[in-house]
């Protein structure tokens, strides 16, 4: 389809407005200070095909971890979720990051289809494991850093799932701030779910859908016009960071990048 830059600029800056307001939500609703404080969280939204075409101005560290989530529950799930569900996973097995990282996703729908949907990526203050906060560099084993959740559905159609919320409740030390920052981003992705609904109410959603695609398509041109400028060539860098927390030598990083004639 031809695309009108004009309405190609209004959704693109919409969807810039309705991630961000997920993000505020977390902000405004979450219940530990690693969130409301430090904001070590995340938020995006994914279209029908579980891919990444808006994000939030947090922790962009997050956001490369989205495309393996959201595999992992398409994978599991596929047409098994329905308007109010919220699935959950942190396992780095299954599309997670660390385990204090818990993924949230809960789907989008229109007209009965299921059309894209919301992430929020909180890091919780506890997940278990054998020291408080579950950050251990000297843990040999995944069972030690804590509660391992695979992608599984802690709301089912707006209702928390009782069984799942007291086995985390009874594997973290501070219950009331994981299940509270769980709730916010619970209210935070049901936000963006309202928002997007408005948004395919004003455009219909074949044109919704195109301009969605649109957003992906001017992002790579966007990358290869940028890579395309690079300097050919072959070029090292090297950093350390402090220590990893067994002893007080710096660790150094190296990192070499080849860019080929274009």
């Amino acid at each position: 389809m031809n695309f009108d830059p004009i309405t190609f600029a209004v959704i693109k800056n919409a969807m810039d407005a309705i991630v961000d307001e997920v993000a505020y939500t977390v902000l405004r609703t979450a219940r530990s200070e690693i969130v409301k404080d430090v904001m070590d969280y995340s938020a995006a939204i994914c279209d029908r095909h579980g891919q990444m075409v808006a994000q939030a101005k947090t922790i962009a560290l997050h956001l490369g971890a989205i495309p393996e989530a959201m595999a992992a529950v398409r994978s599991r799930f596929g047409a098994d979720l329905q308007p109010g569900d919220a699935v959950i996973l942190n396992d780095p097995y299954e599309g997670g990051m660390h385990l204090p990282d818990i993924f949230m996703f809960v789907p989008f729908f229109h007209g009965g289809s299921l059309e894209g949907g919301c992430v929020v990526i909180c890091h919780h203050t506890d997940v278990g494991g054998r020291v408080p906060g579950s950050n251990a560099s000297d843990s040999t084993e995944i069972y030690q850093e804590g509660l391992r959740i695979p992608p599984v559905k802690l709301y089912e159609a707006g209702g928390m799932n009782a069984t799942l919320e007291r086995l985390v409740a009874i594997n973290v030390r501070v219950p009331e701030r994981v299940l509270g920052d769980l709730r916010a981003q619970y209210a935070a992705a049901q936000v963006g779910v309202r928002e997007l609904g408005r948004l395919f109410e004003r455009y219909g959603v074949q044109t919704a859908r195109a301009y969605l695609t649109e957003l992906l398509d001017y992002a790579e041109r966007l990358t290869r016009e940028e890579i395309r400028r690079w300097p050919k060539g072959r070029f090292t860098f090297t950093d350390t960071i402090d220590d990893d927390g067994l002893g007080p030598a710096p660790i150094p990083i190296k990192a070499t990048s080849r860019c080929a004639a274009r």
